[in-house]
This record gives structure tokens, sequence and C-alpha cells, in this order.
């Protein structure tokens, strides 16, 4: 197994060995692949934010009274779960 900051750090190398297993050049899609994965992990990370943000918003909310708010929130903690 390798190490994705070693195949970014050494493509040619990484490169050449999997020509030489017959495999040809795999480093720019297993960069693109990585890429992919951070962009899913930070979109992930910001849907969280955004829901712990709401969810603090839906206990003032019902704290105060004001169910057309809360239901609103609700609808949208319940979309960025889904």
């Amino acid at each position: 197994m390798f190490d994705i900051k070693w195949i970014r750090d050494n493509a040619d190398t990484f490169d050449a060995a999997m020509i030489r297993r017959g495999l040809g050049p795999q480093a720019e899609k297993a960069l693109a692949l990585d890429d992919e994965r951070r962009a899913a992990i930070s979109e992930l990370n910001d849907m969280q934010e955004r829901r712990n943000a709401v969810s603090k918003q839906i206990g003032k909310a019902k704290g105060a009274g004001n169910e057309a708010v809360f239901r609103e929130l609700m609808a949208e903690v319940s979309t960025i779960k889904e």
C-alpha cells in the first residue's frame, strides 16, 4: 500500500513502478480520487457544522415558543441528515 502523500510527492517514481508492473501510469488517477475524497469530507464537515448550528437555533425557537421557525428549522435539519 502506498501513502497518498508519497504518491503526490513522487508521482513520476510511482508511475514508473506501476509501468514495470504492467499497469500503466496510475498517479494521476490516484490523486484525482484523493481530491474527490477530500472534497467529500470537506462537504460533510460543512453540513455537520450547519446541522449543529441549526440545532442550537431549534432550541432557542422552541424555548421562545416560535412554532413556525421551529418547524422550518426542523425541516432543514431533516434535509441535512438525508
